[in-house]
């Protein structure tokens, strides 16, 4: 595997407390993750020993939270962080141990905001919804947690469920996506859209096909309201003329809606 380009520093205070510290990033057109809720971290730069060095440097700069090499408590396994444009960033992350939370002093141009999050509120299911984020359409929905009226969501939410082992391991992990997606599928059918073909493969996708339009109000309703499980892909487009889901291993499924001849 390719050496990582960046780290995150995930600083956890063990006990009562028992938090996690996420910052929201100041908006900047020159960052991809401007406005996000993410864990400290930035690129490593040249005078950096290794990746340690730069989730602590990077802690310290826009938090004002300094650490000694010595609080590392695991270093977990590389995270793909994907952009809209641009190559994607490999990151490596690294989970520091305190006893107490340390004051944050923070960085105005990186962050503006900092919050201890307690653990329990990231492992309830009633609090992780697919909803829409800010710079995205209105019908792509992405899993999500509501935090200080901003959603934690993308990258720092996909490590946070692998970091906390938040989805069931009931099925490989390529098969969670495709439970949604035959769900979704069904309640068209149960809708009362007509079954053109079932699952195809195509092009590297899994594809089916409904008559007529689809009805996007369902689909959302369907996807969009808290439940009893954390949802099990990364992303959904739903559009009167099909819908998308993206698996939690980046593989995709499509329902088209076949036109009706006149």
């Amino acid at each position: 595997m390719a050496e990582p380009d960046a780290a995150v520093a995930i600083v956890h205070t063990h006990g009562a407390a028992d938090a996690v510290l996420l910052i929201r990033r100041a908006e900047r057109e020159t960052d991809p993750w401007s406005g996000h809720w993410s864990f400290p971290g930035g690129r490593r730069e040249p005078e950096d020993c290794d990746l340690l060095q730069t989730a602590l440097r990077e802690l310290a700069e826009e938090c004002g939270v300094r650490l000694a090499r010595g609080r590392l408590a695991a270093a977990l396994p590389p995270a793909v962080a994907r952009r809209r444009v641009g190559r994607f960033l490999l990151v490596a992350p690294f989970v520091f141990g305190v006893e107490d939370q340390p004051p944050t002093a923070l960085h105005p141009p990186e962050a503006v905001e900092a919050a201890w999050v307690p653990l329990s509120v990231l492992r309830d299911p009633a609090r992780h919804i697919l909803r829409p984020v800010p710079g995205r359409p209105p019908e792509v929905r992405f899993p999500a947690i509501d935090l200080n009226g901003v959603p934690l969501w993308g990258f720092t939410y996909r490590l946070i469920a692998d970091w906390l082992d938040l989805i069931p391991h009931e099925c490989p992990i390529e098969e969670a996506g495709f439970r949604t997606a035959r769900a979704l599928l069904d309640a068209l059918v149960a809708h009362g859209c007509a079954l053109d073909h079932g699952w195809v493969d195509r092009d590297g996708a899994k594809v089916a096909v409904v008559t007529g339009r689809i009805p996007t109000e369902v689909v959302l309703a369907q996807v969009s309201g808290p439940g009893m499980e954390i949802p099990r892909i990364n992303m959904l487009e739903a559009r009167p003329d099909g819908i998308r889901v993206v698996g939690l291993a980046f593989e995709e499924y499509f329902i088209y809606g076949n036109r009706i001849s006149a």
